[in-house]
């Protein structure tokens, strides 16, 4: 028979990982083609490029351009920034993806969630604020990236994303109500409870047409998405690209 070894026999202690191996071992893959490649895109598909791919992505470009231009003004508006901000952000994103990115078909501009994060530091510390936090999170997204730290997404679970837009979208219309009916008071900040105590103190300065104009323009948008896909034949195209004028 063998007999089991003694408690004393065993050693339990946990070997301390070599941290300069693991950092060799992430940074071993970089400068490798495959990966130059899969950073940089254009090194792919730039030698294949031609002037009728040329054509067709300066018209993809300006219908894009129609939708995104006016985003992006409105977004640096619910950032509490100047428009020209928004313009900015919205020409260097899609200059810099066109080099870097690998989706053809993603439109890289200001979002509303991004800008309701921000507003918070552009009231405390000015547009300064807004462009420190831009390059920061860049350097970390690059860092991330670099590291192949990707699979971090994986472990947010979907009602944490969807709980987190929903209160998103709700904050942004509560910040944006005063502009929709024309009240010119600020109000204390653009929280939820602000926004709206801010609009009832203040609804006697309703102006009447920006309201109009502002609920209209709900209306019109609402009754567009309703008819979508209703109908056969022509109309029912009909409804369908004029459910794009969103």
């Amino acid at each position: 028979t063998i007999s089991p070894p003694a408690d004393s026999d065993l050693d339990y202690r946990e070997q301390f990982p070599d941290i300069r191996h693991l950092i060799r071992r992430q940074f071993s893959g970089i400068w490798t083609r495959d990966n130059a490649i899969r950073r940089f895109p254009v090194l792919q598909w730039g030698p294949q490029y031609t002037l009728k791919k040329l054509a067709s992505d300066a018209i993809a470009g300006f219908t894009v351009g129609l939708t995104s231009i006016p985003q992006s003004i409105a977004y640096a508006v619910v950032a509490n920034l100047e428009p020209q901000y928004g313009l900015y952000s919205n020409f260097m994103g899609s200059f810099v993806y066109a080099f870097f990115g690998s989706v053809k078909e993603i439109t890289i501009a200001p979002t509303a969630i991004m800008a309701l994060m921000v507003q918070h530091k552009v009231l405390q510390l000015g547009p300064a604020g807004a462009i420190l936090a831009s390059f920061l999170s860049g350097c970390i997204i690059l860092l991330l990236g670099l590291l192949n730290f990707g699979f971090v997404v994986q472990f947010i679970s979907m009602p944490v994303i969807t709980g987190f837009i929903t209160a998103a979208a709700i904050t942004i219309m509560s910040s944006q109500i005063k502009s929709l009916m024309g009240i010119s008071s600020a109000g204390r900040s653009s929280s939820f409870v602000d926004s709206w105590a801010n609009v009832f103190e203040n609804v006697g300065q309703t102006r009447l047409w920006d309201a109009l104009l502002g609920f209209g323009t709900l209306a019109i948008l609402i009754f567009i998405t309703l008819i979508k896909g209703r109908g056969s034949g022509r109309w029912r195209s009909f409804t369908n690209n004029l459910n794009l004028l969103r």
